[in-house]
């Protein structure tokens, strides 16, 4: 199991504003398509619409002389000469229904209230789990949601280190949802010209995917999975227990030839080994942590690693976003380092407590993710793995 992070002329219009003037009154009238384009020929059809009703309200008031027609009175020729600017009104409200100012990390923006068209950089895991129609999706060979989205036919491109704006722009989507750390605030203004963006921070997901459900009218389904993923943790946690105790240990290292990566409590993606769990930092990562001011975790040498006193060790290795060979690579260090006296020296490694996870999703975070990340400790405290 392992790993992979992935860490113009054409250009629409987001709104088509018309006004239109029926005598000294004055309508705004939206009118989108159903991939967020004006719908131009809606509005000069409408406009032709408005000037033959004023044009037939006054013939039918009038006599071939100028003169109203001795049968009509002036309160029905006042209600004849509003009713345009009434229909007018009438077209502006389903128009405002169908836009939304949503707020995101990057402000806010006006996006369709029904987008059926939606791209996905970064959001995946959270989309997929609320459901949302997606017309492509970033990833790469490995990526643990690839059997997902292709069950679901989703085109998936590959993102790496640029954005693909030419392959986002061919997928003609009237919605673009990012992540923050995959788009930056230039990268957000550029998605912008092609579709309304919006923006979330991925590694919070809980907080993310609830505001994500409220954008696309999902509340209901962004609860249901939060607390399908609580049930889910509440019972590994029992399991946990009702396994090796309270007392047990863990750490997360990702070594390489060099060194290796001591990762803290407060990163976000082992959050669900150290707190969701309950499964207690080693002291030695908590004594390691007070010595620096980073929060991710500290670089340790290999020869520090026996001084970890982990009761399980769980290592892993490369990106979330790595290419097959860049994965292969790294695997293969990983395999180097096992065979060295220092490795071999941990504490751990004597009581065969090591376990191998997948970056391909312990190096990012969601519901999808974080499930799978209690998946596989349940398995290795229970001895499974």
């Amino acid at each position: 199991m392992i790993y992979t992070l992935f860490d113009n002329d054409y250009q629409y219009q987001i709104k088509g504003i018309i006004e239109l003037r029926t005598g000294n009154r004055q309508s705004n009238i939206r009118i989108w398509n159903s991939r967020g384009k004006a719908a131009y020929g809606s509005i000069l059809l409408l406009m032709l619409a408005v000037m033959l009703a004023a044009c037939g309200s006054g013939n039918t008031n009038q006599t071939s002389g100028g003169q109203p027609s001795s049968g009509t009175s002036g309160a029905q020729e006042q209600t004849g000469s509003a009713a345009p600017a009434d229909s007018a009104a009438a077209a502006d409200k389903p128009a405002e229904s169908a836009l939304k100012t949503v707020q995101h990390v990057y402000g806010e923006s006006e996006i369709p209230s029904h987008p059926e068209r939606i791209v996905s950089i970064g959001l995946e895991d959270m989309l997929l789990s609320l459901e949302v129609p997606l017309v492509q999706a970033n990833g790469m060979e490995g990526y643990y949601l690839s059997e997902q989205l292709q069950k679901q036919n989703i085109p998936v491109i590959y993102a790496g280190g640029a954005l693909n704006y030419e392959a986002i722009l061919a997928a003609q989507p009237d919605l673009i949802i990012a992540a923050n750390g995959f788009a930056d605030q230039a990268a957000y203004e550029k998605l912008s010209q092609i579709a309304p963006t919006i923006a979330y921070d991925r590694d919070q997901w809980k907080i993310s995917i609830v505001e994500i459900g409220k954008a696309l009218d999902r509340d209901d389904k962004a609860k249901a999975v939060i607390q399908a993923y609580d049930d889910k943790l509440k019972q590994a946690r029992e399991t946990i227990v009702q396994a090796v105790g309270t007392d047990k240990t863990v750490a997360l290292v990702r070594p390489s030839q060099k060194e290796a990566q001591l990762f803290f409590p407060d990163f976000a993606y082992g959050s669900v080994l150290y707190n969701d769990l309950g499964l207690a930092p080693a002291s030695s990562v908590v004594d390691l942590q007070k010595t620096t001011k980073d929060t991710w975790g500290i670089s340790l040498s290999l020869e520090k690693l026996p001084e970890l006193t982990a009761d399980y060790l769980f290592i892993t290795a490369g990106g979330s976003l790595s290419l097959a060979d860049d994965f292969q690579k790294a695997m293969d260090t990983i395999t180097e380092v096992e065979n060295l006296q220092v490795w071999k020296a941990i504490p751990a490694v004597k009581q065969n407590h090591v376990y191998k996870l997948s970056a391909r999703y312990w190096m990012l975070s969601g519901p999808i993710a974080d499930s799978m990340k209690i998946d596989d400790v349940t398995a290795a405290v229970r001895g499974k793995q």
